[in-house]
């Protein structure tokens, strides 16, 4: 990411990616495309179409493009994995496999900072001809059906094996797709099957809920029927009003006398106007449903504001659901995505049903259940795919009909599903393949500024994800040395499903959760302040600011990820790229006037998840502990070894690491600076976390005085570099190298600073001369800058 491959200027980001894969590809071998491949690939660029020839492994698939306030700044380019059928014109896609090329565009010169594989090692489709014959009474399969299957083939092929009956209007545009075979059969002679692939729309507790259906014509038999569908059940809060107390004194079944005072006043935007000067809980974004799934008498209300009522009525739930939805919604668009391009294939306005009836269980028929959902139905056929629906049911069984508790008038649960309708927007899927969803974590990093639960850092109650529940099994605070790890005894990867000790993936999400708390309280979440009695408090701003800049990459990370179909997401590695793209590939984010510059974070992204046991030495067995750093990794210590935790105590380099002599003799005591116009000579350790040596690492010292240490801005001339012996030294693996003298004259009666910027093949800094990283031309704090780059080290005198 810090020295990424540039193309040509004014080159489109297909252009840009064909010639990285004949460098990458056809070159050096780095990626599996062959000569013949690529220039299949040339003469079919300027088409989206799913132009396929026999003979070739890869085709174009549409690029997906990034924009914030109508300025381009990401595509994400893929070619996607085709398996041509031996002797014939037939080549379907390869479920899954494909090359993603990440290009950003912060100039005339696109640049490509990461691609992926996920394509089919040794993939070949071979099939018997007399399966062929059987199934479709023909010996050659129509190349045609790669792409569409005729709808009386496709309802003929899939008829039996669903359970349909005459209605098979559920069912979807279909094609013929190659998939892994687990095991060899009498149909096949490679290492591919091949599947109808479709989505189909099944009768689940009386309402049609979309399903992914992968059926092997060949074999009969039903790879994957499965619902697209999220579920968290068993979990219930209203409004998080012990986050707003700082205890857990009321509960779900606390009466609306105790629950009442903790109502907060809001605003309902852009609501519809009908007759005689009312509105309707329905917007722009959102629409509450109506007529209500369960009748007329749970409507959502039409009236003239203000709309107040009990928070234990039906009435409160619904304006709970606008009011949450919307702002996410609105959230987003402040990222400075467009609504209609992030979410361009789900049916808007973005509709929630405040009651609702669940998938199964108690609350199939009447609604009394204590869960929550987001699936698709059936959408018109003009329009975007998916009509995603919210859908939440009760909080509590404590009333469930005179004074009900709706589940969607917590926040913390909202947030959860809501992440539920990025994910099927970006992906075709509600959940990732390797975690149920981010939506914990966005509950949990967005709530927590503000929570009375956090007056501590290390208080347990904090890392309660669902405080209103107090339930000890959700928390984002998990240990990876208790298993919690992404290579950890706690966590099971589904293949394709979860197993029986983590049906629903909610392991797998505390582990996510728990990174991404970490990297939010890297940030700034763990900042503290002292208040006017003296005493460290949450310093709410800077955490505000923490989780405002988390969430924006959690969301822009999503609408980042491919379609299942292309690119599922199946490793936590793929996530935590998308979120360290989504911090390089960013010029600014604005949080209420106060601009935080890309490319900052990336590498605290990768920490927190090093940390959670990502990035292992290769291992049969699970593993829980911290994953291995950067195979090079260099640092100024600052009393952190190169990590990334706030610290509250300071973000200045050691004495130790950083230090002034009067003398050029490298001695290694720390001296005080004189300002009588003599010469003063820096020196610095430079260290090494990572396993390789550092070769060549090259350290430059700087100083500036007065405010202007503040901020670094080249172009100003704020900084200074200073003279001195800084040629290329090598750094050995968990070992170190004093640089220096550097020759330094600081000025009296002012503040004096110096930066240490280190450099290395393998881990530059974030404000190298050439970065292509937007916070390195600046203005950009330089407090936020040391803090998340270990390569940069800050001390600064007040000399009389």
């Amino acid at each position: 990411m810090q020295t990424p491959a540039k193309g040509e200027s004014g080159k489109s980001a297909k252009e840009t990616a064909l010639a990285y894969l004949y460098e990458a590809g056809v070159n050096l071998h780095l990626l599996p495309i062959n000569h013949d491949d690529w220039q299949h690939l040339s003469e079919t660029i300027h088409t989206d179409g799913p132009t396929r020839a026999a003979g070739f492994r890869f085709r174009w698939v549409a690029p997906r493009e990034l924009k914030r306030n109508t300025a381009l700044e990401t595509s994400i380019v893929w070619v996607q994995q085709t398996a041509p059928l031996q002797d014939s014109d037939f080549v379907p896609d390869v479920l899954g496999g494909s090359i993603r090329m990440v290009v950003h565009h912060h100039g005339a010169i696109p640049q490509i900072t990461s691609a992926r594989s996920t394509t089919i090692e040794n993939a070949e489709l071979s099939i018997a001809p007399e399966f062929i014959e059987r199934t479709f009474h023909r010996r050659d399969l129509d190349p045609s059906w790669a792409d569409i299957l005729p709808r009386e083939l496709t309802e003929g092929l899939l008829a039996a094996s669903l359970g349909l009956t005459d209605d098979k209007a559920g069912i979807g545009d279909a094609r013929l797709a190659a998939y892994p075979l687990r095991k060899r059969s009498a149909a096949y002679g490679g290492t591919l099957g091949l599947a109808v692939s479709t989505t189909a729309f099944l009768s689940v507790a009386g309402e049609e809920i979309a399903h992914r259906v992968l059926l092997d014509p060949f074999e009969d038999r039903l790879v994957r029927k499965a619902p697209i569908a999220s579920a968290c059940a068993g979990y219930a809060f209203l409004s998080d009003p012990d986050s707003k107390t700082g205890a857990f004194e009321l509960r779900p079944d606390s009466g609306a006398d105790l629950l009442d005072p903790e109502r907060d006043p809001v605003a309902l935007l852009d609501l519809d106007h009908v007759p005689s000067g009312r509105r309707k809980l329905s917007g722009p974004r959102v629409q509450v449903l109506t007529p209500a799934a369960l009748g007329s008498d749970y409507d959502p209300p039409v009236q003239r504001p203000p709309f107040s009522f009990s928070s234990r009525t039906n009435k409160f739930a619904a304006v709970s659901a606008y009011c949450h939805c919307d702002s996410m919604m609105l959230l987003v668009e402040q990222f400075g995505f467009k609504i209609a391009d992030y979410f361009a294939k789900i049916r808007r306005p973005l509709v929630v049903e405040h009651r609702a009836k669940m998938l199964a269980g108690s609350g199939a028929r009447d609604g009394r259940g204590i869960n929550a959902y987001v699936t698709p139905f059936r959408a018109e056929p003009v329009g975007p795919p998916w009509d995603a629906r919210m859908l939440f049911g009760l909080a509590d069984f404590a009333d469930t009909w005179r004074n009900p508790l709706g589940l969607v008038a917590d926040v913390r649960f909202v947030w959860h599903e809501f992440c539920h309708v990025m994910i099927l927007a970006a992906t075709g899927s509600t959940e990732f393949d390797f975690a149920h969803s981010a939506g914990d974590a966005l509950a949990a990093i967005m709530d927590d500024p503000s929570s009375k639960l956090n007056k501590r850092n290390d208080d347990p109650c904090r890392g309660v994800t669902f405080p209103f529940i107090q339930l000890p099994l959700r928390r984002h605070d998990r240990r990876v040395e208790d298993g919690w790890g992404w290579n950890g005894t706690q966590y099971e990867r589904p293949n394709p499903t979860y197993g029986l000790r983590d049906p629903a993936g909610y392991n797998a999400e505390q582990i996510l959760s728990s990174t991404l708390f970490r990297l939010y309280c890297a940030l700034g979440g763990d900042a503290l302040r002292t208040n006017a009695e003296g005493n460290p408090e949450p310093d709410i701003e800077r955490r505000r600011a923490a989780a405002y800049y988390c969430a924006y990459l959690i969301v822009n990370a999503i609408g980042s990820l491919g379609c299942v179909e292309t690119e599922p997401t199946i490793e936590a590695s793929q996530f935590a790229t998308a979120l360290m793209e989504a911090d390089v590939g960013t010029s600014e984010v604005d949080d209420d006037g106060t601009p935080r510059l890309g490319g900052m974070v990336h590498k605290v992204v990768r920490w927190a998840f090093e940390r959670q046991g990502l990035y292992q030495i290769l291992s049969n067995s699970p593993r829980n502990e911290p994953g291995r750093p950067p195979a090079v990794d260099i640092f100024v210590d600052d009393n952190r070894a190169g990590s990334y935790g706030y610290s509250n105590s300071g973000w200045h380099a050691l004495p130790g690491a950083l230090w002034v002599r009067q003398n050029p003799d490298g001695g290694t005591a720390d001296e005080p600076p004189t300002t009588s116009g003599q010469t003063n000579y820096v020196y610095v350790i430079l260290r090494n976390r990572g396993d390789d040596a550092a070769m060549a690492a090259s350290v430059d010292v700087f100083a500036a005085t007065g405010p202007q240490a503040d901020t670094w801005l080249p172009q100003a001339g704020y900084w200074l570099k200073l003279p001195g012996n800084n040629g290329p030294q090598t750094v050995p693996s968990g070992g170190s190298y004093t640089f220096g003298p550097f020759e330094w004259t600081p000025q009296a009666g002012i503040r004096n600073a110096l930066l240490v910027r280190t450099s290395v093949d393998g881990d530059h800094s974030n404000i190298d001369d050439d970065s292509p990283l937007r916070c390195a031309t600046g203005p950009t704090p330089v407090e936020y800058l040391v803090r998340s780059d270990n390569n940069l080290g800050y001390r600064e005198w007040r000399l009389p």
